[in-house]
Formats: structure tokens, C-alpha cells, sequence
């Protein structure tokens, strides 16, 4: 009677054991921050296509992730595409980004489109002058752009 006590008290201890452990590597990811703000085109706000933050590896932002959010009557809010479902989510991961602009949508003729004169810099990743460190408590207005046709 006494080994069966044992034998219960070490398969307890075991499941345990286990339990814990997969809490510790199964879970986890990057810890994102949510960010949200204003985009115009010269002076209005700007609705269509999407906004990009890509990792800057010049500034030390490795990160294996894609960051975009879609501009809508002049505002978005970011969410992280990552390499693992634990590195996806709304908001996203501390550092440096370089900031680019895409149009998705194609115009039709049931839902026209007007055509979007965003200057070609924003548009590409290594000529684009935008970057934005993202931070735990930014100054209001640190995540919004102002973009040009010229």
C-alpha cells in the first residue's frame, strides 16, 4: 500500500512538472504596443491603401516581422504579421521601423477608385524618409505622417 502512494504522488508531481514547462516554451512571442494615428496627403486626410512598418536592421530592429494597417478617412491602427502565430497580433514590437505607404485596392466600376498621387518615396523601402521608433509611452502625435504627391 505504501509503493502505491508513492506511485500516485510521483505521477502528480510529473503531470505537473510537465504542465509547467510547456507554459514556459509554448507561450510567450513579442511583446507588441499598440499603435494607432493620423495620415494626410498634402494636408487632408488620406483614405485608401495601407501603411507599412518594416524593420529597420540599420537601426538594430531584427525582428522577422510585417506591420501594416489599412488608412481609413485619415486614420489606422497597426497589427504584426510574424514568423509564428505568437508573434502576430494588434499593435506592434519595440524599435525602429521604416514607414512606406501601398495601394491595394484596384479600382472598378462598381467601386471607383480615385487615383493616388503619393510621391514614389513612400512608396519604397529604402528611399522612403520616414522612420518611427515605436516606444512604450509615445507622445501623442508620434505615429502620425503627412505625406506628399510631390
Amino acid at each position: 500500500m505504501a509503493m502505491r502512494m508513492v506511485w500516485r504522488g510521483g505521477l502528480s508531481l510529473a503531470f505537473f512538472g510537465a504542465l509547467a514547462l510547456t507554459s514556459l516554451t509554448g507561450c510567450g512571442g513579442v511583446r507588441r504596443i499598440p499603435v494607432s494615428g493620423t495620415v494626410t496627403l498634402d494636408g487632408k486626410p488620406f483614405t485608401g491603401g495601407h501603411l507599412v512598418f518594416s524593420p529597420d536592421n540599420a537601426k538594430g530592429n531584427t525582428h522577422r516581422i510585417n506591420c501594416r494597417g489599412r488608412i481609413k478617412d485619415g486614420q489606422y491602427d497597426l497589427e504584426t504579421n510574424g514568423v509564428t502565430p505568437s508573434d502576430s497580433g494588434d499593435g506592434v514590437p519595440l524599435g525602429w521601423y521604416k514607414v512606406t505607404f501601398i495601394m491595394l485596392e484596384e479600382s472598378t466600376k462598381k467601386h471607383p477608385i480615385a487615383p493616388v498621387d503619393v510621391h514614389g518615396r513612400f512608396r519604397d523601402q529604402d528611399k522612403t524618409p520616414l522612420t518611427v521608433e515605436v516606444k512604450d509611452n509615445p507622445a501623442p502625435g508620434s505615429y502620425d505622417f503627412k505625406l506628399t504627391s510631390r
